[in-house]
């Protein structure tokens, strides 16, 4: 994939409107302006086009339809054009839209324009969207941690019912939100317009998606600043563009800042109407969840995106690219490029792609990643470096990363059904990529017995050595075998591999507990790995305590973070456990012999695999009881049914109220544990 010719490409299908020559001009009154305005840009439409010019001082309105060769200037750093909260049906009529590009008819977008050509909003304005916490956000209560509190969502029934209707193939015209729903308006939405103009305006408190063009053609926005922290507050979401320019923007959001899509689910494939040619390049992201996102609704392919130059500043931002997708959704991503950015610090991951967004694996429209750089790129921070997963059925394929380096990460890499990739000049936390990652003993290592190396090299294709080591005691090393497997000698006490490469990278497994006798069990696996004690359970059914839980998890913390001081207990596992959100606090304190749900221990096991997914939605797992299912719990049960940390019942639930025993506990962080690579 060659820059210039992509960067070359984009910009052949993007023109700068024609905005006729008539002018007009008004002035603010104080009082609300909605029909002043909108005559203004009705009359300049219908006169072969023009620029609406607002001087200094503060306009209230509803909602504002821009028609064509219209341009709303907005004279100076003085203008403020602030929407107004009251009389909704009234201010933000029933209008053709799509909501989380789903098509329906709902309230009004604050700025909004369908079928027009050649329009733009510039000036050193601002546009004010007047959301808060007692208006239009109040609808949403976002699930962003694993912890996070179960509130009501107002807005769930209506959003549920429109998922519903886009799978079902309900008929758009059939799809009637609005008044005594609580879906909020995204604040400027052309639909199925050309050549689309926004320059230098500044966007604040919208209620949902800032910018969000659907099937529009040559979409430029040069020099903007999004300004939003509510729910879904997006920066910049093109759905179904074809050409779009985004410059020189300060994106400061509430969710991801830049987020292309292409439809939603059963909607998104029959529209087959992809977003593709879109360039982003010197802007700054502040904050929000991903920098240049794509997806997750983007069933519709997403192709040729070119995000270079740009500067992640923020020590909030959680990804700085973020590919979401899930097995609902289908669609591919093709032909991207990440290069010459700059990283400042990042939260989660400086490149994180997964398909297990919201519904995961719980469809039958597998999504494709393929034919992917990230090239010049320098990152600092975060849980990963690099955090890219696919489906085995639907490896990532065609994936370049050349010319990166990442520091002060905690974990380097997540490599998960990668084909073929080409991994050059990478290095995370000053070790050279590709190498050897997660290095283990398979099965349970007893005197006498036979053990088995396993690892993982991304990105290379040449087999690795497995190089054995055993100790007596602990404190006296020696080598013991070469290869895959070893016969344990009688006298090992302990046991570690190392995996080196054809290059002489290496990596080195933890230190086992070789045991005495050969005992094949869960419990044998977690005591070779020191996360219990002795391989008998007493007391197997019983519940197993938050405290007994904390000491099983301690293997799999972070033991670099900084350890909080619990009220009720100093016991260093729970309070570890603490730390990595391993166990959530009830009112500050551990309660360390509480006990805990099902529901509940989804959430431990995804805290504690090694794989965070942040900012979980409320996605309910499949099962019988999914009703029983807490909202902020679901996703993670989803999850955790998927990597087979747990199973549902025979009857088919997942028993979400159902304390968990010691016994289940033990095979569930069994499973967590191999899959973490302990």
């Amino acid at each position: 994939m060659n820059k210039t010719e992509l960067r070359n490409t984009i910009l052949s299908a993007i023109e700068l409107p024609h905005i006729g020559k008539n002018e007009m001009t008004l002035s603010a009154n104080g009082g609300v302006q909605t029909q002043e305005i909108q005559s203004a840009i009705d009359a300049l439409s219908a006169a072969g086009g023009g620029t609406l010019t607002l001087q200094p001082g503060v306009y209230h309105t509803g909602a504002l339809h821009l028609k064509s060769g219209v341009e709303l200037h907005l004279a100076s750093a003085g203008t403020v054009v602030r929407f107004v909260t009251d009389e909704l049906a009234k201010n933000y009529p029933l209008v053709f839209c799509h909501w989380e590009a789903s098509p329906c008819y709902n309230y009004s977008a604050l700025l909004y324009a369908c079928d027009a050509h050649d329009i733009a909003v510039t000036g050193d304005g601002v546009l004010d969207g007047g959301a808060d916490a007692e208006h239009w956000w109040s609808w949403h209560h976002q699930v962003e941690r694993s912890w996070s509190e179960n509130k009501p969502d107002l807005q769930q029934p209506a959003r549920k019912a429109l998922r519903d209707m886009n799978l079902n193939g309900v008929p758009v015209e059939e799809r009637i939100f609005g008044e005594g729903h609580c879906l909020r308006p995204n604040f400027f939405q052309p639909i199925r317009c050309q050549r689309v103009l926004l320059q230098g305006v500044t966007f604040q408190n919208s209620p949902m998606w800032q910018l969000n063009p659907i099937l529009c053609r040559s979409v430029v926005v040069d020099g903007v600043t999004l300004s939003s922290h509510g729910p879904n507050n997006d920066g910049c979401d093109p759905e179904s563009c074809d050409g779009v320019w985004i410059r020189n923007c300060r994106f400061d959001t509430g969710d991801d800042c830049v987020s292309l899509k292409s439809g939603r689910d059963r909607d998104g494939r029959e529209a087959n109407a992809p977003c593709r040619n879109i360039l982003i390049e010197n802007n700054e992201f502040a904050d929000g969840h991903g920098g240049v996102a794509l997806g997750s609704e983007m069933s519709g392919g997403i192709y040729n995106v070119l995000a270079c130059g740009n500067r992640f500043s923020s020590p909030n931002l959680t990804y700085a690219l973020r590919l979401k997708t899930n097995a609902r959704r289908g669609g591919a991503v093709e032909h991207i490029m990440l290069c010459d950015s700059v990283m400042e610090h990042v939260h989660g991951a400086a490149i994180h792609g997964t398909m297990l967004y919201e519904d995961g694996r719980n469809g039958d429209s597998l999504p494709v990643f393929r034919d992917i750089t990230i090239e010049n790129i320098t990152a600092h921070g975060g849980d990963y470096g690099i955090f890219l997963e696919a489906f085995p059925e639907v490896p990532i394929t065609g994936l370049v990363l050349r010319n990166i380096t990442i520091d002060g990460v905690y974990q380097c890499l997540r490599s998960m059904n990668w084909q073929d990739a080409v991994v050059e000049n990478v290095t995370i936390n000053g070790k050279r990529f590709p190498r050897p990652d997660r290095v283990r003993v398979l099965g349970v290592p007893c005197a006498g017995g036979t053990v088995a190396a396993a690892a993982e090299c991304c990105g290379a294709s040449e087999p690795l050595r497995f190089h054995w080591r055993c100790s007596p005691d602990g404190v006296a090393w020696r080598s013991c075998g070469e290869g895959e497997t070893l016969i344990l000698p009688s006298d090992a006490r302990l046991v570690q591999v190392e995996a080196l490469d054809p290059a002489g990278e290496s990596a080195l497994s933890c230190c086992y507990k070789v045991l005495q006798q050969s005992v094949e069990s869960p419990a044998a696996r977690l005591c070779c790995r020191g996360m219990l004690n002795k391989v008998e359970l007493d007391g197997s059914a019983k519940p197993v305590t938050r405290q007994e839980l904390a000491w099983m998890l301690f293997p799999l913390a972070n033991q670099s973070l900084t350890l909080p001081v619990l009220p009720d207990t100093d016991d260093p596992a729970a309070r570890y456990a603490a730390a990595n959100a391993f166990l959530a606090l009830k009112e500050g304190r551990f309660v360390p012999q509480g006990t805990i749900t099902r529901q509940e221990m989804a959430t431990v096991a995804m805290q504690a695999c090694g794989v965070n997914y942040r900012n979980a939605s409320s996605t309910m797992p499949v099962c019988a009881d999914a009703a029983r299912v807490a909202d902020n719990y679901g996703t993670n049960a989803a999850r955790a049914l998927y990597f087979g940390f747990m199973e549902l019942d025979e009857n088919g639930c997942f028993g979400p109220d159902k304390l968990v025993s010691r016994a289940e506990a033990v095979e569930i962080l069994n499973r967590v544990a191999d899959f973490a690579g302990l």
